[in-house]
């Protein structure tokens, strides 16, 4: 059990930017997102998001754990696809917009070595033919729960 309040993790920004992490505000995401799936309904192509979250849990500091937001999005920054893009949406965690199959996802978050890390949990949420609000109560309920 984790010895800290996630109240005490950093979690604002500027709009623009995640201040902690510097990842993409959460509006900017879901605006992104918008887009996303209007141009892969018009190519018809897939798209998956890969949620990400931190298990406070795992760490005994709220210094420790803002460390951890820190290298997570270090690491998908530095591995991602150029066209896949990514957003802190919690104090706990991140979305990734994978422009990809759900199958391919999976091989995607193998490359990232996500498994290996016990003070994580992922999940691959696929778009299918959702509209933007159903594909968002679907990560909402993995994400948030």
């Amino acid at each position: 059990m984790s010895s800290f309040d996630l109240r005490e993790v950093e979690f604002q920004s500027d709009g623009v930017a995640d201040s902690l992490t510097l990842t993409m505000a959460p509006a900017l995401f879901h605006e992104n997102l918008k887009r996303e799936i209007a141009n892969a309904k018009r190519e018809n192509r897939d798209l998956a998001v890969l949620s990400i979250v931190l298990r406070p849990d795992r760490f005994t500091t709220a210094a420790e754990f803002q460390e951890g937001l820190i290298a997570l999005a270090f690491a998908l920054r530095t591995s991602l696809r150029g066209g896949d893009f990514f957003a802190r949406i919690s104090d706990r965690g991140f979305w990734v917009l994978l422009r990809t199959a759900e199958l391919d996802a999976d091989l995607i978050v193998q490359r990232l070595d996500l498994p290996r890390h016990d003070d994580l949990e992922s999940y691959i949420v696929a778009r299918k033919y959702d509209e933007y609000t159903q594909w968002i109560e679907r990560l909402d309920q993995l994400h948030f729960q």
